[in-house]
């Protein structure tokens, strides 16, 4: 087993659902330490954070802890390098094929060697077995008064019609059936929308939201394109804002917390039929506008395998970005989609001498002609 097999392992699983699985309770990206007795009145605030595209978490308190998904475990267990590895592929086994589950114990067995972790991250978790119970603080607002704050903030958008916003996507061939379909909207009039929000929610409810950034104002002032990811009752509690100004970076924000799903969720219907997964939700409306049926995933490596069984009867066709990392993205979720009995294709497989074929570096968008 490679380093970069390992690698992709680990990418695949969900560092918030290991978490939870762990016994801590995860909210908006956050958990309460492994150590409350380090933190003044116990870590009522959670000061762990998890970044869920990367694959890692950090307390922001404690230097020791922090890591990937193997140091979670090995931390929340006091076990070895190999026997967290070994957790979670217990919990994980469709991730591992059988003939190579001793050959990844023999690498992890290898690395393990070269671990020398340090003397909280041993010990801290022996001494305290049983640390003094830290009493629920409660959040600012529910889950469900969460989804409202942003259902309304949605509301306050416009349609993308005769806007910046509408000039961009056109430029990419994604024209109005599509903006409809799926709900586009973009900030038309920042300053309302900010003060609105603030004046309904406060500034504290918005930042723990994830609406506002910590220094009191709506996040998306440089993002004004705004991808709602539709349920399948067609609400959105969950958004991607894009940037139409190529020079900003990131060029994409996305609402803190967990993706939910893959989006056009309402493409993973259940029954038998074609459905073409892209990287990102450009290349996702570009096939939507050609009448293809189409999901997105954030990037390479942000697919979940909790998202599996939602392809349950569809037959994939993998397009990625045609790039090193879109083929390799491509190989481990064909894989992934292998192991599941899932029927997956890549797409352009057997057209590279064809004048169809995707060229290096070219995206769906690219493909069907999209200008940047």
């Amino acid at each position: 087993m490679t380093n970069e097999e390992l690698k992709q392992f680990k990418a695949a699983i969900s560092i918030t659902a290991v978490a939870q699985n762990l016994g801590r309770t995860v909210e908006r990206g956050r958990f309460r330490c492994f150590f409350p007795q380090r933190h003044a009145h116990g870590d009522q605030t959670p000061s762990v954070s998890i970044s869920e595209e990367r694959g890692t978490f950090r307390c922001w308190v404690c230097d020791d802890v922090r890591g990937d998904v193997i140091s979670l475990v090995q931390i929340a267990k006091g076990c070895s390098f190999t026997e967290a590895l070994n957790w979670l592929m217990e919990q994980y086994p469709f991730l591992v094929p059988p003939s190579a589950r001793k050959e990844m114990t023999r690498f992890a067995q290898r690395s393990s060697s070269s671990f020398v972790p340090s003397r909280s991250r041993v010990e801290a978790p022996v001494i305290d077995i049983a640390p003094p119970p830290v009493p629920e603080e409660e959040p600012l607002v529910s889950d469900d008064e969460r989804k409202k704050i942003v259902l309304s903030f949605l509301k306050r958008l416009s349609p993308v019609d005769d806007t910046p916003a509408a000039k961009w996507l056109t430029r990419r061939r994604i024209y109005k059936p599509v903006w409809d379909k799926m709900l586009l909207r973009t900030i038309k009039n920042y300053e309302a929308v900010n003060n609105s929000l603030k004046a309904d929610f406060g500034e504290e409810v918005l930042k723990f939201v994830g609406l506002f950034n910590d220094k009191g104002h709506l996040r998306y002032y440089k993002h004004p394109l705004i991808f709602p990811y539709l349920d399948t009752q067609r609400r959105a509690f969950y958004f991607q804002a894009r940037a139409i100004d190529n020079t900003v970076v990131p060029k994409e924000l996305n609402l803190r917390g967990t993706v939910p799903f893959p989006y056009n969720l309402s493409a993973l219907d259940q029954k038998s039929g074609w459905v073409y997964l892209c990287e990102g939700v450009v290349d996702t409306l570009t096939f939507l506008g050609q009448k293809i049926n189409a999901v997105g995933i954030p990037g390479v490596r942000s697919f979940k395998v909790e998202w599996l069984n939602l392809f349950k009867n569809k037959n994939v066709v993998l397009c990625l970005d045609h790039d090193e990392a879109g083929r390799s993205g491509m190989e481990y979720i064909g894989k992934l989609f292998t192991q599941a009995g899932i029927h997956n294709v890549i797409l352009g497989e057997g057209m590279e001498n064809l004048p169809t074929a995707m060229k290096e570096g070219e995206d769906i968008n690219d493909w069907f002609g999209g200008r940047k």
